[in-house]
């Protein structure tokens, strides 16, 4: 599990710096947010430290969002929906 946990760690930690490189529209942000949903669902298994996970993909949404150039967020029982489907 702790092979996982940095494997995972150091993913996420990438993925929020190319966030930070980016710029994003309405649509992008709102696919970061189903993106991260559906992670948090996922990789909490495969990881010792869940909070760590939470925090970092909660930093990759807000990161999103204060990168966008017009921040209209997904109501998060919509993006729940998205994610059950898939």
């Amino acid at each position: 599990v702790s092979v996982l946990t940095g494997i995972i760690k150091i993913s996420l930690k990438t993925f929020l710096e190319c966030v930070r490189l980016r710029s994003f529209g309405r649509y992008g942000l709102q696919q970061i947010q189903v993106d991260c949903q559906y992670l948090q669902l996922y990789l909490w298994r495969f990881v010792s430290d869940e909070n760590l996970v939470h925090f970092l993909l909660d930093e990759i949404v807000a990161s999103t969002a204060h990168r966008c150039l017009d921040p209209v967020t997904m109501e998060q029982s919509v993006i729940e929906v998205i994610c059950e489907r898939g």
